[in-house]
Protein backbone atom coordinates (compact mmCIF):
# COMPACT_ATOMS: atom_id res chain seq x y z
CA UNK A 1 0.00 0.00 0.00
CA UNK A 2 2.78 2.29 0.89
CA UNK A 3 4.51 1.73 -2.85
CA UNK A 4 1.04 3.05 -4.37
CA UNK A 5 0.88 6.17 -2.46
CA UNK A 6 4.70 7.10 -3.31
CA UNK A 7 3.44 6.75 -7.00
CA UNK A 8 1.15 8.84 -6.59
CA UNK A 9 2.98 11.40 -5.01
CA UNK A 10 5.80 11.52 -7.70
CA UNK A 11 3.29 11.70 -10.07
CA UNK A 12 1.80 14.78 -8.69
CA UNK A 13 5.44 16.07 -8.52
CA UNK A 14 6.05 15.09 -12.16
CA UNK A 15 2.66 16.06 -13.29
CA UNK A 16 3.09 19.40 -12.64
CA UNK A 17 6.56 20.03 -14.25
CA UNK A 18 6.05 17.99 -17.22
CA UNK A 19 1.75 18.83 -18.42
CA UNK A 20 0.45 21.44 -15.41
CA UNK A 21 -2.05 20.46 -12.96
CA UNK A 22 -4.40 19.13 -15.72
CA UNK A 23 -2.14 16.66 -17.02
CA UNK A 24 -0.70 15.83 -13.03
CA UNK A 25 -4.69 15.17 -12.41
CA UNK A 26 -5.42 12.78 -14.98
CA UNK A 27 -2.14 11.22 -14.38
CA UNK A 28 -3.13 10.53 -10.56
CA UNK A 29 -6.90 9.98 -11.79
CA UNK A 30 -5.87 6.60 -13.83
CA UNK A 31 -2.88 5.92 -10.83
CA UNK A 32 -5.79 5.93 -8.67
CA UNK A 33 -7.88 3.73 -10.89
CA UNK A 34 -5.64 0.90 -10.79
CA UNK A 35 -4.59 1.09 -7.47
CA UNK A 36 -8.92 0.59 -6.61
CA UNK A 37 -8.48 -2.52 -9.32
CA UNK A 38 -6.17 -4.22 -6.79
CA UNK A 39 -8.35 -2.87 -3.10
CA UNK A 40 -9.41 -0.22 -1.31
CA UNK A 41 -7.27 2.87 -1.17
CA UNK A 42 -7.88 5.68 1.63
CA UNK A 43 -5.48 8.68 1.73
CA UNK A 44 -4.74 9.47 5.35
CA UNK A 45 -3.11 12.59 6.55
CA UNK A 46 -0.06 11.62 8.00
CA UNK A 47 0.78 9.88 4.47
CA UNK A 48 0.81 13.80 3.46
CA UNK A 49 2.36 14.80 6.73
CA UNK A 50 4.70 12.59 8.58
CA UNK A 51 4.97 14.79 11.18
CA UNK A 52 1.03 13.99 12.41
CA UNK A 53 1.47 10.42 12.42
CA UNK A 54 4.25 11.09 15.35
CA UNK A 55 1.72 13.16 17.44
CA UNK A 56 -0.29 10.80 19.51
CA UNK A 57 -4.17 11.30 19.01
CA UNK A 58 -5.21 13.72 21.79
CA UNK A 59 -7.41 11.44 24.57
CA UNK A 60 -10.97 12.49 25.99
CA UNK A 61 -11.72 12.30 28.92
CA UNK A 62 -15.60 11.89 29.95
CA UNK A 63 -16.46 14.41 32.21
CA UNK A 64 -18.00 13.33 35.29
CA UNK A 65 -19.93 15.60 37.43
CA UNK A 66 -19.98 15.20 41.17
CA UNK A 67 -23.50 16.01 42.78
CA UNK A 68 -22.70 18.04 45.97
CA UNK A 69 -24.74 17.55 49.02
CA UNK A 70 -27.21 20.68 49.65
CA UNK A 71 -26.14 22.65 52.32
CA UNK A 72 -28.57 25.33 54.08
CA UNK A 73 -27.31 28.80 54.16
CA UNK A 74 -26.46 30.26 57.04
CA UNK A 75 -26.74 33.95 57.68
CA UNK A 76 -23.55 35.71 58.11
CA UNK A 77 -22.65 37.10 61.78
CA UNK A 78 -23.03 40.69 61.77
CA UNK A 79 -23.05 43.21 64.23
CA UNK A 80 -26.62 44.75 62.91
CA UNK A 81 -28.25 41.79 64.31
CA UNK A 82 -29.70 43.50 67.47
CA UNK A 83 -30.95 46.35 65.50
CA UNK A 84 -32.71 44.02 63.32
CA UNK A 85 -34.14 42.75 66.36
CA UNK A 86 -35.11 46.18 67.48
CA UNK A 87 -36.60 46.89 63.96
CA UNK A 88 -39.03 44.00 63.91
CA UNK A 89 -40.02 44.61 67.43
CA UNK A 90 -40.65 48.82 66.52
CA UNK A 91 -42.51 47.19 63.34
CA UNK A 92 -44.81 44.91 65.43
CA UNK A 93 -45.36 47.59 68.01
CA UNK A 94 -46.00 49.77 64.63
CA UNK A 95 -48.32 47.55 63.39
CA UNK A 96 -50.12 47.11 66.58
CA UNK A 97 -50.35 50.79 67.07
CA UNK A 98 -51.77 50.95 63.30
CA UNK A 99 -54.80 48.21 64.55
CA UNK A 100 -55.49 50.33 68.07
CA UNK A 101 -56.06 53.11 65.62
CA UNK A 102 -58.43 51.00 63.39
CA UNK A 103 -60.84 50.23 66.31
CA UNK A 104 -60.89 53.87 67.14
CA UNK A 105 -62.14 54.48 63.06
CA UNK A 106 -65.90 55.88 63.32
CA UNK A 107 -67.81 53.12 62.08
CA UNK A 108 -71.87 52.79 63.13
CA UNK A 109 -72.79 49.27 62.48
CA UNK A 110 -69.61 48.22 64.32
CA UNK A 111 -69.06 50.44 67.99
CA UNK A 112 -72.54 50.81 68.92
CA UNK A 113 -73.28 49.08 72.07
CA UNK A 114 -76.93 48.18 72.19
CA UNK A 115 -77.46 45.61 68.80
CA UNK A 116 -80.53 46.37 66.58
CA UNK A 117 -84.22 45.16 68.03
CA UNK A 118 -87.36 44.86 65.94
CA UNK A 119 -89.65 47.91 66.10
CA UNK A 120 -93.14 48.21 63.97
CA UNK A 121 -92.92 48.70 60.23
CA UNK A 122 -89.33 46.33 60.29
CA UNK A 123 -89.11 44.51 57.57
CA UNK A 124 -87.67 40.95 57.77
CA UNK A 125 -87.21 37.76 55.72
CA UNK A 126 -87.60 34.12 58.01
CA UNK A 127 -86.48 30.98 56.60
CA UNK A 128 -86.48 27.12 57.77
CA UNK A 129 -84.71 24.70 55.98
CA UNK A 130 -85.24 22.19 53.66
CA UNK A 131 -88.65 23.40 54.00
CA UNK A 132 -89.72 25.31 51.65
CA UNK A 133 -92.79 26.18 52.00
CA UNK A 134 -91.83 28.15 55.05
CA UNK A 135 -90.11 31.51 53.86
CA UNK A 136 -91.90 34.14 54.24
CA UNK A 137 -90.63 38.56 54.14
CA UNK A 138 -93.15 40.04 56.27
CA UNK A 139 -93.29 43.51 58.35
CA UNK A 140 -93.19 44.04 61.76
CA UNK A 141 -97.26 45.01 62.54
CA UNK A 142 -97.90 48.14 64.60
CA UNK A 143 -98.74 45.94 68.00
CA UNK A 144 -95.29 44.57 67.65
CA UNK A 145 -95.86 41.38 66.53
CA UNK A 146 -95.30 38.91 63.43
CA UNK A 147 -97.56 35.81 62.05
CA UNK A 148 -96.05 32.61 61.20
CA UNK A 149 -97.52 29.69 60.13
CA UNK A 150 -97.42 26.69 62.52
CA UNK A 151 -97.04 28.88 65.30
CA UNK A 152 -99.20 31.48 64.65
CA UNK A 153 -98.10 35.06 66.05
CA UNK A 154 -95.35 35.53 67.64
CA UNK A 155 -93.93 38.72 69.54
CA UNK A 156 -90.97 40.20 67.08
CA UNK A 157 -90.42 43.84 68.70
CA UNK A 158 -87.96 45.01 71.12
CA UNK A 159 -86.04 41.38 69.97
CA UNK A 160 -83.10 41.18 68.20
CA UNK A 161 -82.75 38.92 65.17
CA UNK A 162 -80.65 36.23 67.11
CA UNK A 163 -83.50 36.44 70.12
CA UNK A 164 -86.44 35.92 67.47
CA UNK A 165 -84.95 33.15 65.96
CA UNK A 166 -84.58 31.13 68.65
CA UNK A 167 -88.23 31.75 69.54
CA UNK A 168 -89.15 30.51 66.67
CA UNK A 169 -87.16 27.77 66.89
CA UNK A 170 -88.22 26.67 70.27
CA UNK A 171 -92.23 27.06 69.05
CA UNK A 172 -91.25 24.90 65.29
CA UNK A 173 -89.63 22.19 67.14
CA UNK A 174 -93.74 21.01 68.03
CA UNK A 175 -94.33 20.40 64.23
CA UNK A 176 -90.49 19.80 63.11
CA UNK A 177 -87.79 17.58 63.55
CA UNK A 178 -84.80 19.62 64.72
CA UNK A 179 -85.85 23.00 62.97
CA UNK A 180 -83.37 25.36 61.02
CA UNK A 181 -84.85 28.99 61.14
CA UNK A 182 -82.90 31.97 59.98
CA UNK A 183 -84.16 35.54 60.18
CA UNK A 184 -82.62 38.43 58.41
CA UNK A 185 -83.55 41.92 58.13
CA UNK A 186 -84.79 43.29 55.26
CA UNK A 187 -85.20 46.94 55.84
CA UNK A 188 -85.50 49.23 58.93
CA UNK A 189 -88.32 51.52 59.44
CA UNK A 190 -89.01 51.71 63.05
CA UNK A 191 -85.89 54.36 63.94
CA UNK A 192 -87.30 57.57 64.04
CA UNK A 193 -85.13 60.39 65.99
CA UNK A 194 -86.82 64.15 66.45
CA UNK A 195 -84.78 67.42 66.39
CA UNK A 196 -86.39 70.40 67.09
CA UNK A 197 -85.29 74.36 68.07
CA UNK A 198 -83.04 76.31 66.38
CA UNK A 199 -81.63 74.45 63.66
CA UNK A 200 -82.09 74.96 59.77
CA UNK A 201 -84.29 71.82 59.07
CA UNK A 202 -86.30 70.79 62.38
CA UNK A 203 -88.06 67.46 61.70
CA UNK A 204 -88.70 63.89 62.79
CA UNK A 205 -86.45 61.87 60.77
CA UNK A 206 -86.84 58.00 59.76
CA UNK A 207 -83.40 56.43 59.46
CA UNK A 208 -82.71 52.82 58.24
CA UNK A 209 -79.61 51.85 60.70
CA UNK A 210 -78.20 54.00 64.46
CA UNK A 211 -77.44 56.84 63.85
CA UNK A 212 -75.16 59.24 66.45
CA UNK A 213 -75.96 63.33 67.74
CA UNK A 214 -73.26 64.67 65.11
CA UNK A 215 -75.32 62.55 62.18
CA UNK A 216 -78.35 64.13 63.30
CA UNK A 217 -76.96 67.00 62.92
CA UNK A 218 -76.14 66.51 59.54
CA UNK A 219 -79.52 65.88 59.05
CA UNK A 220 -80.76 69.19 60.42
CA UNK A 221 -78.83 70.80 58.13
CA UNK A 222 -76.47 72.36 60.89
CA UNK A 223 -78.14 74.82 63.23
CA UNK A 224 -79.17 78.46 63.20
CA UNK A 225 -77.28 82.01 64.56
CA UNK A 226 -79.83 81.73 67.33
CA UNK A 227 -78.66 78.51 69.02
CA UNK A 228 -77.79 78.00 72.52
CA UNK A 229 -75.58 74.58 72.76
CA UNK A 230 -74.89 75.51 76.31
CA UNK A 231 -78.63 74.81 77.35
CA UNK A 232 -79.67 72.21 74.57
CA UNK A 233 -80.57 68.77 75.69
CA UNK A 234 -81.51 65.23 74.72
CA UNK A 235 -84.64 63.87 75.63
CA UNK A 236 -85.28 59.82 75.86
CA UNK A 237 -88.12 58.17 77.30
CA UNK A 238 -89.65 61.85 78.26
CA UNK A 239 -86.28 62.55 80.55
CA UNK A 240 -83.21 64.69 80.09
CA UNK A 241 -79.92 62.42 78.84
CA UNK A 242 -76.88 63.43 80.28
CA UNK A 243 -74.86 64.77 77.23
CA UNK A 244 -73.39 67.84 76.96
CA UNK A 245 -73.59 69.28 73.03
CA UNK A 246 -71.80 72.50 73.69
CA UNK A 247 -69.02 70.21 74.22
CA UNK A 248 -68.70 67.84 71.52
CA UNK A 249 -69.66 70.97 68.68
CA UNK A 250 -67.67 73.54 70.12
CA UNK A 251 -65.11 71.54 72.07
CA UNK A 252 -64.74 68.35 69.91
CA UNK A 253 -65.32 66.53 72.84
CA UNK A 254 -66.49 63.03 70.94
CA UNK A 255 -67.12 61.29 73.95
CA UNK A 256 -70.73 63.36 74.13
CA UNK A 257 -71.22 61.95 70.32
CA UNK A 258 -73.72 59.12 71.71
CA UNK A 259 -75.99 56.74 69.70
CA UNK A 260 -78.97 57.90 69.49
CA UNK A 261 -81.95 55.73 69.80
CA UNK A 262 -85.92 55.12 68.34
CA UNK A 263 -87.68 58.07 69.86
CA UNK A 264 -85.03 60.61 71.15
CA UNK A 265 -85.54 63.98 70.63
CA UNK A 266 -83.24 66.53 70.89
CA UNK A 267 -84.00 70.14 71.51
CA UNK A 268 -81.66 73.24 70.50
CA UNK A 269 -82.61 75.80 72.75
CA UNK A 270 -82.06 79.41 71.35
CA UNK A 271 -80.08 82.20 72.92
CA UNK A 272 -82.86 84.61 73.93
CA UNK A 273 -81.28 85.25 77.20
CA UNK A 274 -78.20 84.97 76.07
CA UNK A 275 -78.57 88.38 73.05
CA UNK A 276 -76.68 90.95 73.15
CA UNK A 277 -78.93 94.18 72.80
CA UNK A 278 -77.20 97.56 71.84
CA UNK A 279 -78.52 100.93 72.09
CA UNK A 280 -78.30 104.73 72.34
CA UNK A 281 -76.57 106.25 69.41
CA UNK A 282 -75.82 103.15 67.12
CA UNK A 283 -77.05 103.76 63.08
CA UNK A 284 -79.14 100.26 63.71
CA UNK A 285 -79.60 99.70 67.47
CA UNK A 286 -81.01 96.05 67.64
CA UNK A 287 -80.49 92.52 69.32
CA UNK A 288 -77.75 90.47 67.94
CA UNK A 289 -76.87 86.84 68.88
CA UNK A 290 -74.25 86.31 71.77
CA UNK A 291 -71.01 84.38 70.12
CA UNK A 292 -68.25 82.65 71.99
CA UNK A 293 -65.21 85.44 72.48
CA UNK A 294 -67.73 88.57 71.30
CA UNK A 295 -66.66 92.25 72.26
CA UNK A 296 -68.26 95.06 72.42
CA UNK A 297 -66.58 96.63 69.35
CA UNK A 298 -68.05 93.41 67.52
CA UNK A 299 -71.12 94.32 68.92
CA UNK A 300 -71.16 98.13 67.68
CA UNK A 301 -70.05 97.06 64.04
CA UNK A 302 -72.55 94.39 63.62
CA UNK A 303 -75.13 97.12 64.48
CA UNK A 304 -73.66 99.54 61.51
CA UNK A 305 -71.40 102.04 63.96
CA UNK A 306 -71.72 105.04 65.98
CA UNK A 307 -73.51 107.69 64.46
CA UNK A 308 -72.08 110.85 64.00
CA UNK A 309 -73.17 112.35 67.67
CA UNK A 310 -72.00 109.62 69.54
CA UNK A 311 -69.52 109.61 72.65
CA UNK A 312 -67.87 106.97 72.34
CA UNK A 313 -65.92 107.84 76.01
CA UNK A 314 -68.67 107.40 77.65
CA UNK A 315 -69.88 103.73 76.49
CA UNK A 316 -71.50 101.60 79.39
CA UNK A 317 -72.01 97.80 79.63
CA UNK A 318 -75.01 96.70 82.26
CA UNK A 319 -74.29 93.54 83.44
CA UNK A 320 -76.48 91.59 85.72
CA UNK A 321 -74.71 89.54 87.65
CA UNK A 322 -75.64 87.13 90.89
CA UNK A 323 -75.06 88.11 94.62
CA UNK A 324 -75.71 85.88 97.72
CA UNK A 325 -79.89 85.03 98.99
CA UNK A 326 -80.28 84.26 95.17
CA UNK A 327 -80.83 88.11 94.16
CA UNK A 328 -79.14 89.72 90.82
CA UNK A 329 -77.46 92.97 90.96
CA UNK A 330 -76.60 95.19 88.15
CA UNK A 331 -73.28 95.85 87.37
CA UNK A 332 -72.42 99.11 85.44
CA UNK A 333 -69.03 98.55 83.62
CA UNK A 334 -67.26 101.70 81.89
CA UNK A 335 -65.56 101.04 78.28
CA UNK A 336 -63.44 104.01 76.84
CA UNK A 337 -64.65 103.15 73.03
CA UNK A 338 -62.65 106.45 72.14
CA UNK A 339 -59.11 104.57 72.84
CA UNK A 340 -60.66 101.57 70.97
CA UNK A 341 -61.87 102.96 68.03
CA UNK A 342 -59.18 106.24 67.69
CA UNK A 343 -55.95 104.60 69.28
CA UNK A 344 -56.29 101.01 68.77
CA UNK A 345 -55.80 100.52 72.32
CA UNK A 346 -58.25 96.55 72.04
CA UNK A 347 -56.81 96.06 75.95
CA UNK A 348 -59.95 98.39 76.32
CA UNK A 349 -62.24 96.11 74.06
CA UNK A 350 -63.75 94.29 76.42
CA UNK A 351 -65.44 90.58 76.29
CA UNK A 352 -69.25 90.57 76.65
CA UNK A 353 -71.17 87.92 78.14
CA UNK A 354 -74.94 86.50 77.78
CA UNK A 355 -77.36 89.40 78.28
CA UNK A 356 -74.93 92.34 78.45
CA UNK A 357 -76.78 95.53 77.21
CA UNK A 358 -74.69 98.15 75.48
CA UNK A 359 -75.45 101.57 75.89
CA UNK A 360 -73.65 104.65 73.89
CA UNK A 361 -74.74 108.46 75.09
CA UNK A 362 -75.20 111.53 73.14
CA UNK A 363 -72.14 113.91 72.55
CA UNK A 364 -73.52 117.19 73.43
CA UNK A 365 -70.35 119.03 72.42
Amino acid sequence: MNFYRIILLTACVFGWLGGGPVAASEKIGNDFLMAQSKGPFVLEAEDLFPAAKARPAPVLKKKVSVKKPRTLLKPVPSKNKTSVKKTKNYTKSKTQKSKGMRAKVFSPSLNQKNPFVFGPEDELEITVWENSDLKFKMPVRPDGFISFPLIGDVLAQGLTPAQLKKKITVRLKKFITDPIVTVVVKEINSIKISIAGEVNEPDSYQVNRPITLLHLFALAQGFTEKADLKRSYLLRDGKKFDVDIFALVKQDDFSQNIWLQRGDLVFIHDNFEGRINIMGEIKLPQVVSFKEGMTVLDAILMANGLTDIAKPEGTKVYRKSNVPGGNSAIQIISVEMDQVIFEGDLSKNIRLQPGDIIHVPRSFF
